[in-house]
């Protein structure tokens, strides 16, 4: 039992890498954690060893929202679903790609962060929740960092896919070669599938019935695109590890994505394509703690209504080409002054970010929106400095950040008649934007034992207005315009928390926050002269809540798995503008119960997800309550000679129908339905899927 206990200790709430079969996904929770010189002071969350391979996969933000129940996703698709971390979402949370930075180009999120990296690429993915992160700008709520795999020295690699309902497939190949000295690693897989059914029995483009000018349900997918291909993404790439000796490491990495006829039923367009290009390389000398690294990447985005009645017997009515780039660099050195081992360092990045759109683009009249997102230019240079220190029990951590920011839109780049005017009618010439800020945080944990801790930590960050928020530009039925005034979003959260082992076969760990928020951006809609306009406004809001999460070791094979997570936001100064004090898209309770076996060779898992009903919604956002649901999901693995796996999966075992908690209301593009409001896109119904994978 002393060996299931340390077991227990290691895993109160990691999910995914079932370490027996072929290697896996390995996800890490923290809530608040730093380094010390040689081990880690934190309140992890880590729980037990499953194999991400026995998921299907799909989506990134659907398998982390199934493990931890404060992580949700918002559903436009049945891909590229943007994650959301105890009520915050988008720019609020950071998401990082090997420590990198990386932006989507649609406006309207097609191509959140987590959709530019697939699972064969992922060796493990980190979680920190807070405001507790001084090295990258911007994480004013959390931090995810997926890291991809390094090569390794010999010959091996893996070869795997998937097969599942609605003729899902993804096929995947990766292989790596390499000595002491150099090592390369060669990837690329496939990813397809046609629309998913809901519960009941409805493709999820169906849902897709929308107002338009022409009539209440004009718009609405084409009759042969109902049931055609809903993704098709081809991937590649590569790493290549250089070591001229111990102390010294070099790593230059690509990634090639390829997002073709992406459907997103939850809007009026969907995704021509989707390319993305990634970059990066890191040197690190180990013998002094320097480490350096520079990154670039972009995306071009094509959407369109190509598939939509809304496109007649044209090639398309609307149409949006948009491209993001990303050039980043970090320095960081390693100290010991004043008896304290510390980092500093300095973090810079330039973001780049266009888009032109046009309307009803094959008519006597066109509405040109070149420069929707004006070829804004955001430059920052942040320095840093964060260190720990062990006073008998306690662990007593810190950092401290100083960011300086230049924002700049090029109005030369808009359309004269059309949205320049509009930004230049609600925002004068201020095309420009200069912020300077410090973030840092402090953390003091308590080590009862060996085992059981409590710590409480307080941490302040700020989050620059991004450049949609600051400098958008959409004429035409729906003006959409920004707000280059917009003040930066300060968080000032106090996190506290516990972790405890009151057996040997049993582990809990519990977290509360409440997070202050100064300036906090919010959507604003309203009426004028006829027209519902949208913009961005600072107000000042609070979001609190918590989870926990326990583990049972009923034997050395079986073992139960419980989580519980609840949020709640408002609005503290509505400054006016609004009248309901329910921040839009915070999600409700939810609750995961699990069993499962595992003897290092048979795996299973029978899970239980409940969400409640979601009531505190936004009236001023016309945002709709949701109902509660409950699905049940099986999963079943068998690893041989450990190289093969089989596994075997359902999702939604009872093929219930039902909505993620729908929010999502924030831009024009957006089907309206006859009702007035946005259309709705449940979850998909039942969905079996087999896997298979062998490493070489």
């Amino acid at each position: 039992m002393k060996k299931l206990a340390s077991m227990v200790l290691l895993s109160t709430y990691v999910m995914l890498s079932y370490s027996h079969a072929v290697e896996g996904i390995r996800i890490e929770k923290v809530t608040v954690e730093e380094k010390k010189a040689e081990e880690e002071v934190s309140t992890k969350k880590e729980l037990t060893q499953e194999e991400a391979k026995v998921t299907r996969q799909i989506d990134l933000g659907e398998i982390l929202s199934e493990f931890y129940p404060e992580v949700w996703y918002m559903r436009k698709a049945g891909i590229a679903n943007d994650l959301y971390i105890r009520g915050f979402a988008k720019d609020n949370i950071n998401v990082l790609i090997d420590g990198s930075k990386i932006y989507g180009a649609c406006p309207n999120r097609m191509d959140p962060p987590s959709f530019h990296v697939s699972s064969p690429q992922i060796e493990n993915i980190t979680i920190k929740e807070g405001p507790f992160d001084v090295e990258n700008a911007g994480s004013l709520a959390a931090v995810v960092n997926v890291k991809t795999k390094d090569p390794k020295e010999g010959i091996g690699g893996e070869i795997g896919g998937t097969y599942g309902s609605w003729s899902y497939r993804t096929g995947y190949v990766w292989g790596n070669v390499g000595n002491k000295f150099i090592k390369v690693l060669v990837g690329a897989s496939n990813q397809y599938s046609k629309p998913y059914e809901s519960g009941e029995g409805k493709k999820v483009t169906e849902y897709a019935v929308y107002s338009t000018p022409a009539g209440p349900t004009a718009g609405k997918y084409k009759s042969q695109y109902i049931n055609d291909k809903a993704f098709n993404i081809d991937r590649v790439w590569t790493k290549l590890l250089i070591t001229p000796n111990d102390n010294a490491e070099i790593k230059l990495s690509y990634a090639f994505e390829n997002a073709r006829n992406v459907l997103y039923p939850a809007l009026k367009m969907d995704a021509l394509y989707d390319r993305t290009n990634r970059f990066n390389t890191d040197f690190k000398l180990k013998d002094i703690g320097l480490n350096f690294s520079i990154y670039y990447n972009e995306v071009k985005h094509d959407m369109r209504d190509s598939f939509r009645t809304t496109a007649g017997n044209y090639p398309y009515s609307m149409k949006t080409y948009a491209e993001s780039k990303m050039f980043g660099t970090k320095l960081s050195k390693d100290l010991n002054l004043f008896g304290l081992n510390m980092t500093v360092g300095i973090d810079t990045y330039l973001r780049n970010w266009k888009a032109d759109n046009i309307q009803n683009a094959f008519t006597s009249t066109p509405n040109y929106n070149d420069g929707m997102i004006p070829d804004v230019d955001i430059k920052d240079i942040g320095l840093f400095v964060k260190s720990s220190k062990d006073i008998e029990k306690w662990t007593i951590s810190g950092g401290l950040r100083y960011d300086y920011t230049y924002s700049k839109a090029d109005p030369n780049s808009m359309t004269a008649n059309t949205n320049r005017d509009l930004f230049i009618k609600k925002n004068g010439y201020k095309f420009s934007n200069t912020d300077n800020y410090v973030s840092g945080y402090a953390i003091a944990k308590y080590n009862i034992n060996k085992k059981d801790n409590v710590y409480v930590g307080f941490g302040s960050t700020v989050r620059v207005p991004d450049p949609e928020e600051r400098f958008i530009s959409l004429s035409g039925m729906a003006p959409w315009y920004g707000n280059p005034d917009l003040k930066p979003t300060r968080n000032n959260e106090i996190d506290a928390g516990f972790e405890a082992f009151p057996m040997n076969n049993v582990g809990i760990k519990g977290n509360i926050f409440y997070s202050m928020l100064q300036d906090y951006i919010y959507l604003r809609q309203y009426s004028d002269s006829g027209k519902t306009y949208i913009t961005y406004e600072n107000i000042n809001a609070a979001i609190y809540g918590g989870d926990i999460n326990g583990f049972v070791a009923i034997n050395d094979k079986i073992s139960t798995e419980l989580g519980l997570a609840y949020q709640i936001g408002k609005k503290t100064d509505k400054k006016g503008l609004y009248t309901d004090s329910d921040l839009a898209e915070i999600p409700p309770l939810k609750a995961r119960l699990a069993v499962k076996y595992d003897d290092r060779t048979f795996y299973g898992l029978i899970e239980g997800i409940y969400s409640a009903k979601q009531s505190k919604v936004d009236s001023d956002l016309k945002e709709q309550e949701t109902g509660s649901w409950f699905i049940v999901n099986v999963k079943a693995g068998y690893t041989y000679a450990n190289r093969l796996f089989v596994g075997v999966g359902v999702d939604n075992v009872f093929d219930k129908f039902y909505y993620n908690y729908l929010s999502y209301v924030r831009d024009p593009f957006r089907g309206i339905s006859l009702s007035g409001n946005p259309v709705k896109i449940p979850e998909p119904g039942r969905f079996i899927y087999a896997n298979v994978s062998y490493r070489f």
